[in-house]
Protein backbone atom coordinates (compact mmCIF):
# COMPACT_ATOMS: atom_id res chain seq x y z
CA UNK A 1 0.00 0.00 0.00
CA UNK A 2 1.18 3.97 -0.83
CA UNK A 3 1.81 6.15 2.09
CA UNK A 4 -1.58 5.92 3.91
CA UNK A 5 -1.66 10.09 3.77
CA UNK A 6 -2.55 9.82 0.25
CA UNK A 7 -5.65 7.67 1.21
CA UNK A 8 -8.99 8.08 3.33
CA UNK A 9 -10.70 5.16 4.95
CA UNK A 10 -13.98 4.26 4.56
CA UNK A 11 -15.43 5.58 7.67
CA UNK A 12 -13.77 9.41 7.15
CA UNK A 13 -15.12 9.15 3.54
CA UNK A 14 -18.50 8.62 4.25
CA UNK A 15 -18.46 10.70 7.66
CA UNK A 16 -16.95 13.69 4.80
CA UNK A 17 -20.52 13.21 2.86
CA UNK A 18 -22.98 13.08 5.80
CA UNK A 19 -23.58 8.81 4.59
CA UNK A 20 -23.13 5.88 6.27
CA UNK A 21 -20.45 2.95 5.25
CA UNK A 22 -23.60 0.88 4.38
CA UNK A 23 -24.20 3.49 1.40
CA UNK A 24 -20.13 3.58 0.26
CA UNK A 25 -20.15 -0.49 -0.03
CA UNK A 26 -23.55 -0.36 -2.19
CA UNK A 27 -21.91 2.54 -4.57
CA UNK A 28 -18.99 0.15 -4.68
CA UNK A 29 -21.87 -2.74 -5.45
CA UNK A 30 -23.41 -1.00 -7.95
CA UNK A 31 -20.15 0.40 -9.53
CA UNK A 32 -20.36 4.38 -8.61
CA UNK A 33 -17.50 4.86 -7.07
CA UNK A 34 -15.37 2.05 -6.25
CA UNK A 35 -12.28 2.05 -2.99
CA UNK A 36 -9.05 2.71 -4.96
CA UNK A 37 -7.14 0.27 -2.23
CA UNK A 38 -8.82 -2.95 -0.44
CA UNK A 39 -6.81 -4.36 1.98
CA UNK A 40 -6.20 -8.27 2.93
CA UNK A 41 -8.10 -8.14 5.82
CA UNK A 42 -11.21 -5.99 3.18
CA UNK A 43 -11.02 -2.98 4.71
CA UNK A 44 -12.11 -0.28 2.11
CA UNK A 45 -9.85 3.18 1.16
CA UNK A 46 -10.36 5.64 -0.78
CA UNK A 47 -7.81 8.11 -2.53
CA UNK A 48 -7.77 12.10 -2.01
CA UNK A 49 -8.88 12.41 -5.79
CA UNK A 50 -11.96 10.61 -4.98
CA UNK A 51 -13.77 12.89 -2.35
CA UNK A 52 -14.94 15.46 -5.39
CA UNK A 53 -16.37 12.73 -6.96
CA UNK A 54 -18.29 11.43 -4.01
CA UNK A 55 -19.42 14.73 -3.44
CA UNK A 56 -20.54 15.47 -6.74
CA UNK A 57 -22.33 11.96 -6.35
CA UNK A 58 -23.86 12.58 -3.60
CA UNK A 59 -25.32 15.88 -4.87
CA UNK A 60 -26.69 14.85 -8.17
CA UNK A 61 -28.20 11.73 -5.50
CA UNK A 62 -29.66 14.78 -3.49
CA UNK A 63 -31.30 16.54 -6.90
CA UNK A 64 -33.09 13.22 -7.64
CA UNK A 65 -30.94 11.74 -10.07
CA UNK A 66 -31.28 8.09 -9.71
CA UNK A 67 -28.59 6.25 -9.08
CA UNK A 68 -28.17 4.13 -12.54
CA UNK A 69 -27.70 7.45 -14.25
CA UNK A 70 -25.38 8.64 -12.09
CA UNK A 71 -23.47 5.51 -12.41
CA UNK A 72 -23.15 5.90 -16.18
CA UNK A 73 -22.32 9.23 -16.17
CA UNK A 74 -19.58 8.96 -13.45
CA UNK A 75 -18.17 5.95 -15.75
CA UNK A 76 -17.54 8.44 -18.63
CA UNK A 77 -17.88 11.67 -17.11
CA UNK A 78 -17.54 15.00 -18.60
CA UNK A 79 -18.97 18.62 -18.69
CA UNK A 80 -21.52 17.92 -21.57
CA UNK A 81 -22.59 14.60 -19.99
CA UNK A 82 -23.52 16.78 -16.46
CA UNK A 83 -25.40 18.97 -18.49
CA UNK A 84 -27.54 16.41 -20.04
CA UNK A 85 -27.96 14.39 -16.77
CA UNK A 86 -29.36 17.55 -15.11
CA UNK A 87 -31.64 18.44 -18.78
CA UNK A 88 -32.92 14.79 -18.23
CA UNK A 89 -33.64 15.65 -14.42
CA UNK A 90 -35.71 19.02 -15.21
CA UNK A 91 -37.57 17.27 -17.99
CA UNK A 92 -38.68 14.86 -14.84
CA UNK A 93 -39.19 17.53 -12.31
CA UNK A 94 -41.39 19.02 -14.33
CA UNK A 95 -43.40 16.23 -15.53
CA UNK A 96 -43.65 15.80 -11.53
CA UNK A 97 -44.82 19.22 -10.90
CA UNK A 98 -47.84 18.94 -13.92
CA UNK A 99 -48.54 15.34 -12.10
CA UNK A 100 -48.79 16.94 -8.81
CA UNK A 101 -50.39 20.19 -10.05
CA UNK A 102 -53.56 17.81 -11.46
CA UNK A 103 -53.21 16.13 -8.07
CA UNK A 104 -53.49 19.18 -6.25
CA UNK A 105 -57.01 20.27 -8.48
CA UNK A 106 -58.78 16.87 -8.14
CA UNK A 107 -58.20 17.10 -4.17
CA UNK A 108 -59.35 20.39 -4.10
CA UNK A 109 -62.35 19.02 -6.74
CA UNK A 110 -63.08 16.25 -4.27
CA UNK A 111 -62.76 18.09 -1.00
CA UNK A 112 -65.66 20.80 -2.99
CA UNK A 113 -67.87 17.77 -3.47
CA UNK A 114 -67.87 16.86 0.02
CA UNK A 115 -68.04 20.22 1.63
CA UNK A 116 -70.95 20.94 3.41
CA UNK A 117 -72.75 18.19 3.14
CA UNK A 118 -74.57 18.52 6.79
CA UNK A 119 -76.29 21.92 4.96
CA UNK A 120 -77.07 20.19 1.72
CA UNK A 121 -78.60 17.17 4.03
CA UNK A 122 -80.81 20.13 5.80
CA UNK A 123 -82.15 20.84 1.96
CA UNK A 124 -83.50 18.00 1.38
CA UNK A 125 -86.53 18.35 -0.65
CA UNK A 126 -86.25 21.87 -1.46
CA UNK A 127 -86.18 22.48 -5.16
CA UNK A 128 -84.20 25.98 -6.60
CA UNK A 129 -83.69 27.10 -9.72
CA UNK A 130 -79.93 27.51 -10.61
CA UNK A 131 -77.55 28.23 -13.60
CA UNK A 132 -74.70 25.33 -13.74
CA UNK A 133 -71.84 25.00 -16.30
CA UNK A 134 -71.60 22.35 -19.10
CA UNK A 135 -70.01 18.67 -18.25
CA UNK A 136 -69.08 15.38 -19.68
CA UNK A 137 -69.40 12.30 -18.26
CA UNK A 138 -68.82 8.57 -19.10
CA UNK A 139 -71.75 6.47 -19.24
CA UNK A 140 -72.47 2.34 -18.56
CA UNK A 141 -75.64 1.18 -18.70
CA UNK A 142 -77.76 -0.46 -15.98
CA UNK A 143 -77.83 -3.95 -16.41
CA UNK A 144 -80.98 -5.83 -17.55
CA UNK A 145 -83.87 -6.87 -14.97
CA UNK A 146 -85.07 -4.99 -11.95
CA UNK A 147 -82.35 -2.88 -10.18
CA UNK A 148 -80.70 -3.20 -6.86
CA UNK A 149 -77.70 -1.99 -5.33
CA UNK A 150 -75.01 -5.04 -6.63
CA UNK A 151 -76.41 -3.68 -9.89
CA UNK A 152 -75.80 0.15 -9.38
CA UNK A 153 -72.01 -0.49 -8.21
CA UNK A 154 -71.58 -2.92 -11.59
CA UNK A 155 -72.66 -0.63 -13.89
CA UNK A 156 -70.83 2.30 -11.66
CA UNK A 157 -67.77 0.58 -11.71
CA UNK A 158 -67.99 -0.42 -15.67
CA UNK A 159 -67.72 3.90 -16.31
CA UNK A 160 -64.95 4.10 -12.97
CA UNK A 161 -63.18 2.13 -14.89
CA UNK A 162 -62.84 3.80 -18.02
CA UNK A 163 -61.83 6.78 -16.28
CA UNK A 164 -58.92 5.37 -14.58
CA UNK A 165 -57.71 3.34 -18.03
CA UNK A 166 -57.30 7.07 -18.71
CA UNK A 167 -55.15 8.20 -16.79
CA UNK A 168 -58.03 10.22 -14.61
CA UNK A 169 -59.43 10.25 -11.13
CA UNK A 170 -63.08 11.01 -10.05
CA UNK A 171 -62.66 13.75 -8.45
CA UNK A 172 -65.75 15.28 -9.77
CA UNK A 173 -68.07 12.83 -8.64
CA UNK A 174 -70.62 10.25 -9.75
CA UNK A 175 -74.18 9.21 -9.91
CA UNK A 176 -76.87 8.59 -12.66
CA UNK A 177 -78.67 9.18 -15.48
CA UNK A 178 -82.46 8.82 -16.40
CA UNK A 179 -83.70 9.10 -19.93
CA UNK A 180 -85.96 12.09 -20.30
CA UNK A 181 -88.54 10.12 -22.62
CA UNK A 182 -88.79 7.46 -20.15
CA UNK A 183 -90.04 9.53 -17.18
CA UNK A 184 -93.72 9.05 -16.96
CA UNK A 185 -93.64 5.77 -18.85
CA UNK A 186 -93.96 2.62 -16.80
CA UNK A 187 -90.62 2.37 -17.03
CA UNK A 188 -89.07 5.23 -16.05
CA UNK A 189 -85.28 2.97 -15.87
CA UNK A 190 -85.11 2.68 -19.55
CA UNK A 191 -82.07 3.74 -21.28
CA UNK A 192 -80.91 5.18 -17.36
CA UNK A 193 -77.42 4.20 -16.24
CA UNK A 194 -74.79 4.60 -14.38
CA UNK A 195 -71.92 8.26 -15.10
CA UNK A 196 -68.95 8.95 -13.98
CA UNK A 197 -68.08 13.08 -14.39
CA UNK A 198 -64.77 13.55 -16.70
CA UNK A 199 -62.60 15.72 -14.22
CA UNK A 200 -60.90 17.44 -17.52
CA UNK A 201 -64.67 17.47 -19.22
CA UNK A 202 -63.00 15.95 -22.36
CA UNK A 203 -64.49 13.24 -24.13
CA UNK A 204 -62.34 9.78 -23.53
CA UNK A 205 -61.88 7.74 -26.31
CA UNK A 206 -63.36 4.65 -26.48
CA UNK A 207 -66.34 5.66 -23.60
CA UNK A 208 -69.58 6.25 -24.15
CA UNK A 209 -70.21 9.71 -23.13
CA UNK A 210 -72.75 12.05 -21.59
CA UNK A 211 -72.96 15.66 -21.96
CA UNK A 212 -74.80 17.70 -19.23
CA UNK A 213 -75.02 20.79 -20.93
CA UNK A 214 -74.41 24.30 -19.65
CA UNK A 215 -78.27 26.34 -18.84
CA UNK A 216 -80.53 26.54 -16.17
CA UNK A 217 -81.66 23.19 -13.98
CA UNK A 218 -83.97 22.66 -11.54
CA UNK A 219 -82.08 20.81 -8.49
CA UNK A 220 -83.17 18.94 -5.37
CA UNK A 221 -81.04 17.04 -2.69
CA UNK A 222 -82.74 13.70 -2.11
CA UNK A 223 -81.99 10.60 -0.15
CA UNK A 224 -82.79 8.12 -1.52
CA UNK A 225 -81.13 5.54 -4.42
CA UNK A 226 -81.06 6.64 -7.64
CA UNK A 227 -82.63 3.93 -9.18
CA UNK A 228 -85.51 5.02 -6.85
CA UNK A 229 -87.60 7.32 -9.30
CA UNK A 230 -90.12 8.78 -6.68
CA UNK A 231 -88.10 11.44 -5.84
CA UNK A 232 -87.92 12.36 -10.05
CA UNK A 233 -91.42 12.13 -10.31
CA UNK A 234 -92.09 14.42 -7.10
CA UNK A 235 -89.44 17.26 -8.99
CA UNK A 236 -91.11 17.11 -12.26
CA UNK A 237 -94.49 17.57 -10.66
CA UNK A 238 -93.13 20.84 -8.74
CA UNK A 239 -92.01 21.86 -11.83
CA UNK A 240 -95.13 21.44 -13.87
CA UNK A 241 -97.21 23.46 -11.23
CA UNK A 242 -94.91 25.94 -11.80
CA UNK A 243 -94.55 25.95 -15.45
CA UNK A 244 -91.40 25.16 -15.62
CA UNK A 245 -91.04 22.71 -18.98
CA UNK A 246 -87.73 20.14 -18.67
CA UNK A 247 -85.56 19.98 -21.71
CA UNK A 248 -82.95 16.90 -21.39
CA UNK A 249 -82.39 13.66 -19.53
CA UNK A 250 -82.28 13.63 -15.46
CA UNK A 251 -78.98 13.76 -13.98
CA UNK A 252 -78.92 12.28 -10.34
CA UNK A 253 -75.30 12.98 -8.74
CA UNK A 254 -74.13 11.07 -5.58
CA UNK A 255 -73.48 13.38 -2.84
CA UNK A 256 -72.70 10.68 0.29
CA UNK A 257 -72.73 7.17 -0.66
CA UNK A 258 -73.06 4.11 1.41
CA UNK A 259 -69.17 4.85 2.34
CA UNK A 260 -70.91 7.39 4.53
CA UNK A 261 -73.64 5.75 6.18
CA UNK A 262 -74.79 5.87 9.78
CA UNK A 263 -77.63 5.00 12.28
CA UNK A 264 -79.42 7.55 10.76
CA UNK A 265 -78.45 7.53 6.93
CA UNK A 266 -78.99 4.40 5.38
CA UNK A 267 -79.94 5.71 1.49
CA UNK A 268 -77.47 7.45 -0.54
CA UNK A 269 -77.62 11.58 -0.54
CA UNK A 270 -77.98 12.73 -3.92
CA UNK A 271 -78.43 15.60 -5.95
CA UNK A 272 -81.19 15.56 -8.93
CA UNK A 273 -80.48 18.03 -11.82
CA UNK A 274 -82.75 18.42 -14.89
CA UNK A 275 -82.16 21.20 -17.64
CA UNK A 276 -84.59 23.88 -17.90
CA UNK A 277 -86.68 25.21 -21.05
CA UNK A 278 -84.69 28.89 -21.06
CA UNK A 279 -87.85 31.27 -21.41
CA UNK A 280 -89.40 32.81 -24.50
Amino acid sequence: MEDRKEFVKISQMAALNGISRQTLILYDKNGLLKPAYVSESGYRYYSIGQIPQLRLICLLKEMGVPLAQIGAFMRNRSVDGVIELLRQREDAIQSQIERLQEQLSEVRQLGELFSHSATKARSVDLPRVEWLPQRKAIFSPYPEGDMDVMKLHLALMGAWGKLLDAGMLPSMGFGSVLRAESQGTPRPLDGAGSIVLVPNGQDVPGATMVTLPEGEYVTMYKVAMPYDWKPVRRLLDWMGERGLVPCGDVFDLCILDSAFYNEEHHADLCRLEIPVMPEG
